[in-house]
């Protein structure tokens, strides 16, 4: 089995291009354990913290030098200072812990300096990284909640992992756990501080215990026969929003039968419409279980300056909003590609598709343009506040209807934040799903999916101007 980091974090859930899956793994197994928020402080070679919102998306996190990291740095880089051991590190902080006397912070010995030095440096990094971290992750003004299903981190719980995280579960107690001097005491952020050793290995072991449960339970609504229609439903669309919130709601309208295979009409909210397949269905229904409805803009705060509305005042009309926008329709959002569908599919049942591609996963827009979207358009195009359309998506269209035109075409995916460079060789569709075959220049080999494809011409598009075999 080969994890990668959108099994455990996915773009939309805040993870960014490289971030790496160890951090990832150590992020899922402190969820795991005590929910969202989280943060985690992995000490190694290097030393990490990575944390999550209340929402469970990833904030992000710091990298830098380990306690080892630093100490032979010093030795190796400065001829007077000797070398620390890892094992004469644990051994000094293990005795401040049996004589209840911490390192002072004006050391009488050199490796003494040395340590203390670097103590000092993490336990004050530590505690404002926690600071930060209650700041953005607990805010009071943002009462947002954990994903449905994971638990709420109510106790402040930070997570200390790696070959050095017992010592760093240490530094960031109260009184630095005797290790050193403790500074003056400040505000109380009311955190606990937890060691785990083997917290990737859980991360790993959840997110595995989840993939065979959701394989288990895609199984189970395929056999059950129920009728899914009048159901909730949401799905992600890399599309404009308003409010920033990129998850479209709608509900199962109408199940259809097109040769022996059902596919589940989708009516959005916005009036748009698709069809899919079962195995779509359960993901967008399992989806919805997790963020539930739109969440509803809180009312604008009162005015600070004191005054109130009298009664019988005359109601202010909206500064720079004429009275033909407030009244007029939204214009629908366009999910998939932005190309109207053909009239024939738009006035009748969906006919096979052409190509195994888009018969595994059948995504078009069933309902035509109607007069009443053409004239919002149009007077739209008159306004000066009209809604930017959206841009259409040339690349999702050509996978759809000419899969084979990518053959011979370059490609760039990330690795661990390094790009490399490929070309695609063949498409086959004997079987579904279709895929897309990718030799890479360092001579590696991968099978695309169009979800993947997509994605590596985009990246491509972005770094091409660094690939030397552009040419060929």
């Amino acid at each position: 089995v080969v994890l990668d980091g959108d099994d455990f974090f996915n773009e939309e859930q805040g993870r960014y291009n490289g971030m790496g899956v160890d951090r990832l793994a150590t992020l899922t197994g402190a969820v795991y354990f005590y929910g969202h928020p989280a943060l985690v402080f992995d000490g190694g070679t290097a030393t990490t913290y990575s944390a999550t919102n209340c929402e469970g998306k990833v904030l992000g996190g710091g990298i830098g030098p380990g306690i080892q990291s630093k100490l032979q740095s010093m030795s190796k880089d400065t001829d007077a200072l000797p070398n620390i051991s890892a094992l004469e590190v644990k051994e000094r902080v293990k005795e401040t812990e049996n004589s209840g006397k911490p390192l002072p912070t004006f050391a009488r010995s050199t490796k003494e300096a040395m340590m203390v030095d670097v103590f000092q440096e993490f336990a004050g990094k530590g505690k404002n990284v926690i600071e930060r971290w209650i700041e953005h992750a607990y805010s009071n003004d943002d009462k947002k909640q954990p994903p449905m299903g994971t638990k709420y981190n109510e106790d402040r719980i930070v997570t200390c992992t790696g070959g050095d995280g017992d010592i760093f579960c240490e530094l960031l107690q109260p009184c630095h756990g005797g290790v050193i001097e403790a500074q003056p005491a400040g505000n109380n952020l009311n955190y606990q501080v937890r060691p785990n050793k083997h917290l990737i290995h859980y991360g790993i072991s959840a997110i595995l215990n989840m993939q065979v449960l959701a394989r288990r339970n895609k199984a189970k609504f395929n056999k059950s026969g129920e009728s899914h229609v009048g159901k909730r439903v949401a799905k992600v669309f890399d599309v404009e929003s308003d409010d920033g919130d990129n998850i479209f709601r709608g509900s199962v309208t109408e199940e259809i039968v097109v040769e022996e295979k059902t596919l589940y009409r989708i009516t959005y909210d916005d009036g748009d419409d698709e069809d899919v397949t079962a195995e779509s269905l359960f993901d967008m229904l399992e989806l919805y279980k997790q963020h539930g409805e739109k969440k509803k803009k809180a009312p604008e705060a009162k005015p600070k300056n004191g005054k109130k509305k009298l009664e019988g005042e005359p109601k202010k009309k909206a500064e720079g909003k004429p009275k033909e926008i407030a009244d007029s329709p939204k214009e629908p959002k366009s999910k998939e590609a932005t190309k109207e569908a053909p009239k024939e599919i738009a006035d009748s049942k969906p006919t096979e598709p052409k190509s195994k591609a888009n018969k595994e996963a059948p995504k078009f827009p069933i309902k035509s343009a109607s007069k009443k979207h053409a004239n919002v358009a149009a007077e739209n195009d008159k306004l000066p506040t009209a809604k930017k359309p959206k841009t259409k998506d040339d690349i999702k269209d050509m996978v759809q209807s000419d899969p084979n035109s990518f053959v011979n075409k370059r490609v760039a995916k990330d690795f661990d934040g390094e790009c490399f460079f490929g070309k695609i060789t063949k498409y086959d569709d004997t079987e579904p799903p279709p895929f897309w075959h990718v030799v890479y220049d360092d001579g590696d080999e991968e099978d695309f999916s169009s979800r993947d494809l997509i994605k590596s011409l985009k990246h491509y598009k972005k770094h091409g101007k660094d690939d030397k075999n552009a040419s060929d």
